[in-house]
Parts: structure tokens; C-alpha cells; sequence
């Protein structure tokens, strides 16, 4: 099984709390629209805000909204 991708760790963590976009986006501190591209792996997660997320979101770590495209957050170069 492949490992999920950061837009699908982020969707199945909204759907499985009944949160919508809007709802997540504010938890998240980012627009509605610019969630739904990150959730459709449309654009990639920046490293502070992986480093953010994992913060406010304990299931969560940096490294873990990384995928093939995106350097894992403890390459800081």
C-alpha cells in the first residue's frame, strides 16, 4: 500500500471529524480555496506550514504531510 498523500492525510482528518473546508481552514489558518488545492494535491504543503500544522494538530508531523516533490522538514537547506 502506498503511503498516503498529504492532501489525502488532511481530507481523511477533516471527513472523519465532520469538519468542513471552511471550518478547517480556520483551524488551519488558511483560505478555504487554498485547502481544497492542498487536499486535491494541487499545491504543495510549505515547510513552515508543515512545522505549523503539526503544532496545532497533534496526529500530525512535519514529515508525514511530505510526499514525492517536497523535501521532508528536517532538510532546512
Amino acid at each position: 500500500m502506498d503511503k498516503p498523500t498529504p492532501g489525502e492525510i488532511i481530507r481523511t482528518y477533516r471527513e472523519s471529524r465532520s469538519m468542513t473546508l471552511t471550518s478547517l481552514s480556520r483551524v488551519l489558518y488558511c483560505s478555504k480555496s487554498e485547502l481544497s488545492l492542498f487536499e486535491n494535491n494541487r499545491k504543495p504543503i510549505g515547510k513552515l506550514r508543515r512545522l505549523l500544522w503539526s503544532t496545532i494538530i497533534p496526529e500530525w508531523t512535519p514529515d508525514m504531510l511530505t510526499h514525492e516533490g517536497q523535501k521532508p522538514c528536517n532538510d532546512w537547506q
